[in-house]
């Protein structure tokens, strides 16, 4: 078992407190090695053509956000290939881009969209830190869901409502391609090393970043933080007063149980489960964070993530959904944080890399 160092200097009463709290609902973190017996995978037959990429039109209208010794910040935007749910049909990934000479791998980061921007943004940060400008990062940017939530609540029509959802998974869909050009756009950067990519996903992002990498091999470093497979399961079962609002009002206006909605929820987002690409990628390439009480992602599509993926490294954290977070912050002494460095640099970074445990 893990669980994170005391710390050495005195803390203030406030962050006491909400430590012991914390402590209390986050107890500690399972360390669990890649599954050697597994066996060498990364295997992409028959691939999916609805994911095929497509170049760009032109390059991304892009502006300074902002200059440092290390980094330039680019806002970059470009027509997504479809409604992909953003404002404008848009792509907006904010470029990091290292000031240093010659070419450096790059971080692909995804957010929870329409959610905290707080652990995309962290990441972003200590992956700057820590490698003093050894690695470019690419924080695509999500301030609206890819679910139309507004639109499920006021729809009283079954076949609306069924359409509704339908909509979000094409926007899943084409979510994937828009990252996958976002790469093919990166690729061709003389300042990126086009042949290391790492992506990160948190929640929601940690669902569609499996899909990503499973049909693209451009992906060295894949880091999905509480994720999961079977999204159609995920949107029956979560507990999040988003997701229950929804279930209790298809309870109420078409007589669907949990059942009867992740039953007909399952065709419309079979092609965007994780679990649908089993052996695609290699499982020294991933690394997965979970949820022991995850009250969102039901224990079955974690472990259907975990075993899709290959049975890669993962930690497990005995906490909820979202308090899972909370071990990327200072009351975790940034924990997560550290370990996906670690991982991020072992493979992009190691010219060598190997699996790594603790």
């Amino acid at each position: 078992m893990h669980a994170p160092p005391p710390r050495t200097q005195p803390a203030r009463q406030w962050l006491a407190a909400a430590a012991a709290v914390l402590a209390s609902a986050c107890a500690s973190i399972d360390h669990r090695p890649l599954d050697a017996t597994a066996g060498v995978q990364g295997v992409r037959s028959d691939p999916d053509a609805r994911f095929a990429s497509e170049a760009l039109p032109a390059e991304p209208a892009n502006h300074v956000v902002d200059t440092g010794r290390l980094y330039t910040v680019r806002r970059l935007e470009f027509p997504s290939v479809g409604d992909n749910g953003q404002p404008g049909d848009l792509v907006a990934v904010d470029y990091h881009r290292s000031t240093l000479p010659g070419a450096h791998p790059a971080v692909v980061i995804l957010p929870i969209w329409g959610r905290h921007l707080y652990p995309s943004d962290a990441i972003t940060k200590a992956v700057k830190r820590r490698s003093d400008g050894a690695l470019h990062v690419l924080n695509v940017l999500g301030p609206s869901f890819l679910i139309d939530w507004p639109a499920l609540g006021e729809a009283t029509d079954e076949t609306e409502f069924v359409g509704i959802w339908e909509e979000g998974a094409e926007r899943e869909t084409t979510t994937v391609v828009d990252v996958r050009r976002l790469l093919d756009w990166a690729e061709g950067r003389p300042e990126i090393d086009g042949e290391r990519f790492g992506l990160v996903g948190f929640s929601h992002g940690a669902i569609v970043a499996p899909v990503v990498a499973a049909h693209d091999d451009r992906i060295a470093a894949l880091v999905l933080v509480v994720g999961g497979a079977f999204p159609h399961r995920v949107i029956a079962r979560c507990e999040g007063s988003r997701t229950a609002t929804i279930q209790d009002r298809a309870a109420e206006l078409f007589g669907w149980s949990r059942d009867e909605m992740e039953a007909r929820l399952e065709p419309i987002y079979r092609h965007v489960d994780p679990a649908r690409y089993p052996g695609r990628v290699d499982p020294a390439g991933v690394l997965i964070f979970e949820a022991a009480r995850d009250d969102c992602i039901p224990a079955d599509a974690r472990e259907a993530l975990w075993e899709a993926m290959g049975r890669p490294e993962r930690w497990v954290i005995d906490a909820s959904h979202r308090r899972a977070f909370f071990t990327m912050t200072p009351l975790y002494l940034n924990w997560m944080r550290g370990e996906i460095w670690r991982f991020l640099a072992d493979r992009l970074l190691d010219p060598d890399p190997t699996p790594t445990s603790q």
